[in-house]
């Protein structure tokens, strides 16, 4: 069974990485996992809290809508909510998953800030054994982003559809 996992962030407003992983998805008839990481040492994002059930009961909705979304475009898609360091996490989902591809987006940065801070994309780039689509998450659209993503891989990956899409978490 052919596998891409997107990670996102679930920032709010458009979701340009998830739409091209499902629009991918779609091109090469494989499921799509769409993976959230809580992390652990800073439990905020969509809003904060102390306690992780909290985070957990807050993200769910969301994630669900963006199944829906892949399920309304034909994909076979299912979400993962994850907790811990993110590269770590993100790592150990591909591969426990048994993913073919990962999606990911890229904020710009300036260089300093890049050095600085470190990139979760950047480490996730080089530490995978698979193919990984980067994508901008800012100044293009998610019809450009899509149509380049289609453009760039339409090859079919090998394995079949299977199970039914659902939810998994891991804590």
């Amino acid at each position: 069974m052919s596998t891409i996992v997107v990670a996102t962030d679930l920032v709010p407003g458009p979701t340009p990485v998830v739409d091209v992983a499902i629009d991918l998805a779609r091109r090469l008839g494989a499921r799509l996992l769409i993976l959230h990481v809580m992390d652990l040492g800073r439990l905020t994002g969509r809003g904060r809290h102390d306690r992780i059930d909290q985070a957990r009961a807050e993200r769910e909705p969301v994630l669900l809508d963006l199944v829906r979304d892949a399920r309304s475009a034909g994909v076979a898609a299912e979400f993962l909510l994850w907790a811990g360091a993110p590269v770590d996490t993100i790592t150990d989902a591909v591969v426990s998953e048994g993913a073919d591809m990962l999606v990911i987006g890229a904020r710009r940065r300036r260089r300093a800030g890049r050095l600085l801070l470190g990139s979760v994309t950047d480490e996730l780039v080089r530490r995978t054994d698979m193919p990984v689509l980067v994508v901008p998450t800012m100044g293009a659209s998610a019809a450009s982003l899509a149509a380049a993503a289609g453009a760039a891989g339409t090859t079919s990956m090998d394995g079949a559809m299977g199970a039914e899409a659902g939810s998994t978490s891991q804590t």
